[in-house]
């Protein structure tokens, strides 16, 4: 089950000398348990129920849809994020991330492109249709994600 999503138009761009502060922010929210969708089951002993291990900055039985609970051990820089959350990633030749494509259930991919808002280009937008033909539009202003729905 679940709800399928695609990206059908998009005018993007996050400068390369911004990745690096971009792929922090999206891994500095492994450490949002509260955001995760997905888990349910023990790994190690630890249950979701219980506590975060002392030690870790995130909780192994709790994960962002589609992803490793510590996704950040994994994914070693942005594009790697981006792919690991299912997106097909389009650079030009400077290096600049300017096309992204999804063809998926829908996950947590909101949640790391508020992260990065702040360093996309503004009037950067990702326009995506649901599988009932519902549209809506993910813009991005002034360091913040707009959403916009229309039918």
């Amino acid at each position: 089950m679940g709800y399928y999503v695609n990206t059908v138009n998009h005018n993007i761009l996050l400068r390369k000398q911004d990745m690096d502060k971009a792929y922090k922010a999206m891994c500095d929210l492994n450490q949002r348990d509260d955001l995760k969708s997905g888990g349910t089951w023990t790994t190690d002993g630890i249950s979701l129920k219980d506590p975060r291990p002392e030690g870790l900055d995130y909780h192994p039985s709790k994960w962002f849809s589609w992803m490793d609970a510590n996704y950040p051990a994994k994914c070693k820089d942005f594009d790697s994020i981006l792919v690991e959350l299912g997106f097909e990633t389009t650079y030009d030749d400077d290096g600049n991330l300017v096309g992204v494509h999804y063809d998926n259930k829908i996950g947590s991919e909101q949640h790391f492109f508020h992260a990065i808002a702040p360093y996309m280009a503004d009037g950067s937008y990702i326009d995506w249709q649901g599988e009932d033909g519902v549209f809506w539009r993910w813009g991005f202003r002034n360091g913040k994600q707009i959403y916009r729905d229309w039918e």
